[in-house]
């Protein structure tokens, strides 16, 4: 599933710089309003990486209902995600989002930063697979990719856009 996000009036370089901030994960973690353990960031080979692992319960304000009738009542998950190098644009991303327990799901992404004018667009495209079994297995995967982590990468955003002042997109 394809989510995507616009940036207006700063560069794709300025975002990573943000992506990769342990400030900003750190940020971004506490807006989803997820119990964060220990942030691991790393580089290798001009590559940013970072792991952030999360638990929430998912009766919480924000998470969907439909998301919420299917995961467990205490999700615990890894978002790991890497960004580099940082170079001209597009700058490349991925994620990884495991997500442990029953249902337990795997979510990879792919994800670039690139420039638009004097703007930045943010892609994300995402593939789950999960534990369950076909026919339900299409519904929950397409729910935690459309539901879950496109509420999560909304509040990437808005909490980027908060930090450098950004204006929403029109």
């Amino acid at each position: 599933m394809e989510h995507n996000a616009l940036f207006v009036g700063t560069t794709p370089e300025v975002v990573f710089d943000e992506f990769t901030s342990p400030d900003f994960l750190r940020a971004f973690s506490e807006e989803v309003g997820v119990m964060i353990g220990e942030i691991e960031v790393g580089e290798t080979d001009s590559v940013l990486s970072a792991m952030l692992p999360w638990n929430f319960p998912t009766n919480r304000p924000g998470i969907p209902s439909l998301a919420q009738k299917m995961l467990p009542a205490e999700v615990n998950l890894d978002w790991q995600q890497r960004w580099g190098p940082r170079q001209a644009p597009p700058i490349p991303g991925s994620m990884t989002v495991l997500l442990h327990g029953k249902p337990s799901a795997t979510v990879q992404a792919s994800a670039s930063l690139d420039a638009s004018g004097e703007d930045t667009v943010y892609r994300v495209d995402t593939t789950t697979k999960t534990s369950l079994k076909w026919p339900v297995a299409g519904t929950v995967e397409s729910t935690i990719d459309r539901e879950l982590v496109g509420w999560i990468l909304q509040v990437q955003a808005r909490v980027l856009r908060r930090r450098l002042d950004l204006p929403e997109p029109s």
